[in-house]
């Protein structure tokens, strides 16, 4: 396989594995805000905070889109690089005969 096409596979694999961490920190957050009285905070990316409303519990939160942007961006990035770097064949000469 040629190394553009490994570069533009591993950005697709980055970039979904990127998007699903940052997901999964998301539903994270809301869960632990949720069963805990505390706020939960990941700083850069979102600020969830419990709150009663009309007798009900309600989960309040501010998301930050640039800081989840750049977070998946950053995981996307460190996978390709360590997947390009890891995936590099050693040239060995040949030995005639």
């Amino acid at each position: 396989m040629t190394t553009g096409i490994r570069f533009l596979l591993h950005c697709l694999a980055g970039g979904t594995i990127g998007v699903c961490t940052v997901f999964f920190a998301l539903v994270g957050a809301l869960v632990m805000a949720f069963f805990t009285n505390r706020d939960v905070v990941i700083p850069g990316i979102i600020r969830i905070w419990r709150s009663t409303e009309n007798g009900a519990v309600a989960l309040n939160f501010v998301p930050d889109a640039v800081g989840m942007v750049v977070a998946g961006a950053a995981i996307a990035v460190v996978y390709v690089i360590v997947r390009m770097l890891v995936g590099r064949r050693p040239r060995r000469a040949r030995v005639a005969e």
